[in-house]
């Protein structure tokens, strides 16, 4: 399925200050597919974005600096937008890309840091940026599991082959993830023969609940940590580790570092003991310490550090981490 997108709505944005643009809108340690949700290039950022189960193409460019951030947002549609439904994507960009979020109180805890202040400097004003609806991180976060990074992206790009949308806007051609009830219809069998696996089950229940209205996402934004994620993980297939990812990624919880899955736990060795292997309890123990309740915010800051690093130089342990 194609869908192009051709009416053109312009308006400007102002995040509070600091604001890294390159940092929040492009993260190098996302898994590359080749079917692509979104793009990028320096000062300039694209991606579909589902609201209110309605497609829209977004164009992101840089018009301001760190400390006067200054966006043109451009987002395309099938048809012209209500001035209602203008307002509403602005206050929905504002809350995936944390454009009004205050940074002053880890501005001053990262001043604080000696070891690692130079990373925070570098890349103050970056934002932990959740491009993704629940449902569609929820499907990313199953191809993660128990697979190499190369055989991820070969899962995604066969489900977004099989059930996604190809939108044209903007001189660039994207994906879309589905819709729930899509894949709700879909057999387990249909499912197995894009070589998922296991994981046809927990999209084939997820999507069903999600279609089944089990879950309110919108609701969830205005619950207290520990309910949104007794909530989440009443849902299939989420564990710890993917109730972390959501809670940080789609809900924006900067304290929420309770889980070190095993391929972190390699890399967090390397990037804060300089080892090859630390207990994955001890990391979390002082990450926590160290950092409280920017515990994942920090940790966000000095890994994407490094995938940026990787952008230009070959880090042979990290290579050997992430097997791509």
């Amino acid at each position: 399925m194609h869908m192009t997108l051709t009416y053109r709505t312009i308006f400007i944005l102002a995040p509070k200050p600091p604001f890294h643009f390159d940092g929040t809108f492009h993260k190098p340690s996302h898994f590359p597919n080749r079917l692509k949700l979104e793009d990028w290039k320096p000062g300039t950022y694209w991606q579909t974005i589902r609201f209110r189960k309605r497609l829209f193409g977004l164009m992101v460019e840089n018009k301001g600096t760190v400390t006067k951030p200054k966006l043109k947002v451009s987002v395309f549609s099938q048809s012209r937008l209500s001035r209602e439904v203008v307002e509403s994507l602005k206050r929905e960009i504002a809350y995936r890309f944390e454009l009004e979020k205050d940074l002053r109180e880890f501005q001053a805890l990262a001043k604080r840091d000696p070891r690692f202040y130079p990373v925070f400097k570098k890349w103050m004003g970056m934002r932990n940026s959740g491009q993704y609806n629940l449902y569609e991180l929820l499907v990313i976060s199953v191809v993660l599991q128990n697979a190499t990074v190369r055989r991820s992206s070969q899962m995604l790009d066969a489900l977004l082959g099989r059930f996604g949308i190809k939108v044209i806007f903007g001189g660039k051609v994207l994906h879309a993830i589905w819709l729930p009830k899509v894949m709700a219809r879909v057999s387990e069998q249909e499912l197995r023969r894009l070589k998922v696996g296991y994981r046809a089950k927990f999209f084939k229940r997820l999507s069903q609940d999600f279609a089944r209205g089990k879950i309110d996402e919108l609701a969830l934004r205005n619950k207290p940590a520990e309910d949104m994620k007794k909530e989440l993980v009443r849902l299939y297939g989420v564990g710890p580790e993917t109730a972390r990812i959501l809670l940080f990624e789609v809900f924006h919880h900067d304290a929420a570092f309770d889980h070190v899955s095993p391929w972190q736990q390699k890399i967090y060795s390397r990037l804060f003991y300089g080892k090859r292997l630390v207990a994955a309890e001890k990391i979390r123990r002082d990450i926590q310490r160290r950092y409280g309740k920017y515990a994942m915010l920090a940790v966000h800051y000095i890994w994407e550090d490094v995938f940026w690093r990787r952008k230009h130089e070959h880090i042979p342990w990290l290579e050997k981490e992430i097997r791509l």
